[in-house]
């Protein structure tokens, strides 16, 4: 067995998930399983406003269209503004579980069932968390700043093994099991090195004790960073997001950052990159344009000391409040 395919046994034992196909990074998984499940080309996939822009780039490369959904107070898919966004079109679904947070994924699956649509989940932010089993795809990053990590990495794991089955030709430039140099379409290079799965299983093997050294971690920021500031409770502690209302994040970061803090602000709405740019007098994600100038994130690793926490809140108050 290669490493990778230990990886694919392993981790689908501790997400409990099945089909399990790994790939080079989270990107990729986003995009394999996007083409995995040969939606019409040029189909609509609901995404965030507010994620990472490998999100929207996936659906793209996938040749398929983004249309981006507002956030609600949590920094997650509105459900409610998912209803508005549905067109004739409209094939797909990408909730993403932003800063460990669960989408509202009954909700989001009765909406998918009623309008015939799948849904592909990102769990990049979110190892660890309990899954709803409700998605047609669940994607994760391994990334270094990732909870289970290796130098990069990703996976999917697939309620359909058919559509496993054909993520794990396209991964490798749609070769066939005959290996007779006739292709799959759209395939792509996207495997994981056995080097790069071998650091992720060494990972894999203490990511329960780190889950609960985060949980206290989360528990002492609570405690330190002020109650006005503190954003909704996180199912996975991820990174230790905070809301400064009455302040600039970038600015505050900045500071923090002078600090020797490694904070950062939060996600750019997907509407004002480059090319996703919308036209004047477009549609305006007034959620996400907001949590993107006040809300950021705070470094959480499984070593730091109450000390540490409490010194971190000590500088953001100075920070936000020189």
């Amino acid at each position: 067995m290669e490493t990778y395919q230990l990886l694919e046994k392993q981790f689908g034992a501790w997400t409990q998930t099945h089909n399990l196909v790994a790939c080079s990074s989270g990107s990729s998984a986003l995009h394999l399983a996007l083409e995995s499940l040969q939606l019409p080309p040029g189909s609509e996939v609901l995404v965030p406003e507010f994620t990472m822009i490998a999100c929207a780039r996936a659906v793209t490369m996938a040749g398929l269209k983004p249309v981006f959904v507002d956030c609600n107070d949590s920094l997650l898919m509105d459900p409610e503004a998912c209803i508005r966004q549905i067109t004739p079109i409209t094939r797909a679904i990408m909730p993403v579980h932003v800063y460990g947070r669960a989408c509202n994924m009954k909700f989001l699956s009765r909406l998918a069932r009623d309008n015939d649509l799948k849904i592909v989940e990102d769990c990049a932010e979110f190892h660890g968390g309990t899954l709803s089993g409700l998605a047609d795809a669940s994607c994760w990053s391994f990334y270094s700043n990732k909870i289970v990590h290796g130098e990069e990495g990703g996976m999917i794991a697939f309620a359909n093994p058919e559509h496993a089955a054909l993520a794990r030709m396209l991964r490798c430039q749609g070769f066939t099991d005959k290996h007779d140099f006739f292709h799959v379409p759209r395939g792509i290079n996207g495997r994981l090195s056995n080097v790069n799965a071998a650091l992720i299983l060494n990972s894999l093997l203490d990511a329960d004790l780190h889950l609960q050294q985060r949980a206290q971690i989360e528990a002492w920021y609570n405690q330190y960073v002020p109650m006005d500031w503190h954003m909704p409770p996180r199912d996975v502690c991820w990174v230790y997001d905070v809301k400064v209302p009455h302040a600039d994040a970038f600015a505050v970061v900045t500071a923090l950052n002078r600090f020797g803090v490694a904070a950062r602000v939060g996600f750019k709405p997907m509407s004002l990159q480059a090319e996703y740019r919308q036209p004047e007098g477009h549609i305006v994600y007034r959620n996400a344009q907001y949590w993107s100038e006040h809300v950021l994130y705070l470094p959480v690793h499984p070593d730091m000391t109450e000390h540490r926490v409490q010194e971190i809140s000590r500088l953001l108050q100075l920070a936000v409040m020189p």
